[in-house]
């Protein structure tokens, strides 16, 4: 059986980026030697960095958790917060904003309207 780790941001980074050889080929070597655990912090730090700094798309940071999400060699420490993100984001919602929202007050009208379409299982009120 495999032990577990908890993995960094620059793990999963250089894993999906593939933009350092040397780093790519440990990062893969190291999913396959560990049960990754993935924390709520480290998965949103890593689509900010796919999007921000590799101009990763919406829909390939989708594919690219889903399938962490369905390989046994991630655990996420929030499973069913990441599901509902996913859903959320594949929506036009702000993966942020998705993950942050359960019971929810924020000025940002925008954001209030998108939850009440997309995502029912939570409440989102508008500040006053």
């Amino acid at each position: 059986m495999k032990t577990t780790r908890t993995v960094d941001t620059n793990i999963l980074v250089r894993l999906f980026a593939q933009d350092d050889d040397e780093q790519w080929a440990t990062a893969s070597d190291i999913i396959t030697r560990y049960r990754l655990v993935v924390l709520s912090t480290v998965l949103l730090e890593t689509e900010w960095v796919l999007r921000s700094r590799y101009s990763f798309g919406r829909p390939r940071i989708i594919a690219l958790f889903q399938a962490m999400l369905l390989s046994e060699n991630f655990i996420f420490a929030e499973r069913e917060r990441v599901i509902r993100t996913l859903e959320a984001f594949s929506n036009g919602i702000d993966f942020a904003d998705a993950f942050h929202i359960s019971t929810f007050i924020t000025f940002d009208r925008n954001l209030v309207k998108l939850a009440q379409k997309h995502m029912n299982s939570v409440s989102v009120e508008l500040a006053s």
